[in-house]
């Protein structure tokens, strides 16, 4: 925000920079930091031992890459949208670079910090619900600068705005606590729902780039809802404990039937 209104060099640099930069910098190391001393070596071995987790059933894999994006094309169609493939498969070709590129760097360490660390550890004491809300707070708010790069902003539309991204933020918070649960508590999961959200949300992203006549993010979010609620009800009648407080710090195996 400083560097977009000159008031610090930097301007030409694109916000990725410095969200990279506040990820890597300063959420992650304070994460990990936290965690060696609320439970030692193994606390940290722990986390990054669902930081990789990779096997909890194909099935929920695909729930994880094409969940949201299915779900957001449907209601596109239902909401009058039309579907365009003529050029599905560049699109899909050049969005999968994206997406893997964008895990790798940022998304499996921003969920590393939300979902992981913090999430996690608001899980064991507060009910699932409140600590999702709870998570949203500081989540939606290393984004509100974002509201600020532009020239044209006033006190009311901020607020809107900020309305507006804390209700996503819950959303997405609870899509991602639903996930971890289902997914054997896995972050690499929840990084990459994390990402599959933001490309399906994103103007020119997946979702835009093949669905016409309806908005890509506002099917996306609305998808987001959808598959969060049917992740719940799947988790309330399969596992009906799934939801119970978590007792922190996590062991190094994935939970029974994870």
């Amino acid at each position: 925000m400083l560097a977009f209104h000159g008031v610090i060099p930097g301007a030409n640099l694109p916000v990725e920079v410095f969200a990279l930069a506040a990820t890597l910098l300063i959420l992650l190391p304070t994460a990990l930091w936290v965690t060696s001393i609320a439970d030692g070596r193994a606390g940290v071995r722990a986390l990054f031992a669902r930081v990789f987790r990779w096997r909890f059933g194909i099935g929920w894999w695909l729930v994880v890459l094409f969940g949201l994006p299915v779900i957001a094309m449907l209601l596109g169609l239902i909401f009058g949208g039309s579907l365009h493939t003529a050029d599905l498969g560049p699109v899909l070709i050049k969005q999968l670079g994206s997406i893997v590129l964008a895990v790798v760097v940022i998304n499996l360490w921003e969920e590393t910090v939300w979902a992981g660390f913090f999430q996690t550890r608001l899980e064991a004491r507060y009910n699932f619900v409140v600590a999702a809300v709870l998570t949203a707070l500081p989540f939606a708010g290393v984004h509100v600068p974002l509201l600020l790069l532009d020239d044209q902003v006033s006190a009311l539309s901020v607020l809107l705005s900020i309305a507006g991204l804390l209700i996503l933020g819950i959303v997405v918070r609870l899509l991602i606590g639903v996930m971890m649960r289902a997914a054997s508590d896995s972050v690499l999961a929840v990084g990459v729902l994390h990402q599959i959200f933001d490309a399906s949300n994103n103007n020119g992203g997946l979702v835009d780039s093949v669905l016409d006549g309806a908005d890509a993010g506002n099917m996306t979010q609305l998808a987001a809802a959808v598959l969060t609620v049917l992740i719940a009800a799947w988790l309330l009648w399969r596992r009906p404990g799934a939801f119970a407080k978590r007792y922190v710090p996590l062991r190094d195996s994935p939970p029974e039937g994870g």
